[in-house]
């Protein structure tokens, strides 16, 4: 004897209703596809108010706690982390130059009244300290502007200038562990060292600001990638040419601080 569906009356087969099951399927077809991304989106939540939790966070977790932080749109995290970057660069700076400066006076101690004279004519630490912190903060500052252009223009992400600051700022947190242990280094003497933890800083600032930019929430990842390229020569130009500017300035300071020595 046939069975028939509780709720339509339709005769069941293998003990299904085939009504009833396309009526099922249709429903499931019918509701909204939830992408990776979205669900990622969903799942992150506002920065935290403690700016210092935050940066630690980002330092645990770089992609999510970046994605945590930008969900704040108006987060002064990113120029907390550019200010840090310019402090424990220029700190690192001061120490370099008063270290060189003060071997440097060491050795014309020994010439008397001309050595006297040429160490009058040595460079400020204090000077180089400014300097640098100036520096890096419009570096920073330029390198957030550049980002804003290029991530809503070629990877269509919804930013505004706080947010392309916090990108940004990953660079100079990863940065900034570099200038400040290699401050360290300096201090200590350990020069090698230094200069090897300095390094590894700037590959990790560059690593964190790269994931930054390709995980950006809702940020098309191939125009990002491309962005990232056009970042790296824009970036190489401008040190290109405060370099030969630097460099320029060095020499002209140099034959100057001689001919007042002569």
């Amino acid at each position: 004897m046939a069975k028939f569906c509780t709720k339509c009356g339709t005769p069941l087969v293998d003990g299904r209703c085939p009504n009833c099951d396309k009526e099922a399927e249709k429903k499931v077809d019918a509701s909204p596809k939830v992408t990776e991304a979205e669900e990622t989106e969903e799942e992150v939540t506002a920065v935290h108010e403690n700016y210092v939790h935050a940066i630690l966070n980002m330092i645990k977790r770089p992609v999510n706690g970046m994605r945590e932080s930008v969900a704040d749109a108006n987060s002064k995290v990113g120029l907390i982390m550019m200010a840090l970057e310019a402090l424990t660069s220029g700190l690192f700076v001061f120490f370099m130059v008063d270290k060189m400066v003060s071997a440097a006076t060491g050795g014309l101690s020994d010439f008397g009244s001309y050595g006297s004279a040429i160490s009058s004519q040595l460079p400020s630490a204090g000077g180089y300290f400014v300097k640098e912190i100036l520096f890096s903060l419009a570096v920073s500052l330029i390198l957030s502007a550049l980002v804003l252009g290029l991530m809503k223009g070629m990877g269509g992400a919804d930013m505004n200038w706080f947010q392309s600051c916090q990108i940004a700022g990953l660079k100079s947190l990863g940065c900034s562990m570099g200038w400040l242990l290699g401050t360290i280094g300096i201090i200590l003497e350990l020069y090698v060292f230094a200069v090897i933890i300095l390094l590894l800083g700037l590959v990790l600032g560059n690593i964190y600001f790269m994931s930054g930019m390709l995980n950006y929430p809702k940020v098309k990842k191939d125009g990002a990638a491309y962005a990232i390229f056009l970042l790296n020569i824009i970036m190489a130009v401008i040190a290109y040419l405060f370099l030969t500017q630097m460099l320029s300035s060095a020499v002209t300071g140099g034959l100057h601080s001689l001919q007042n020595i002569l």
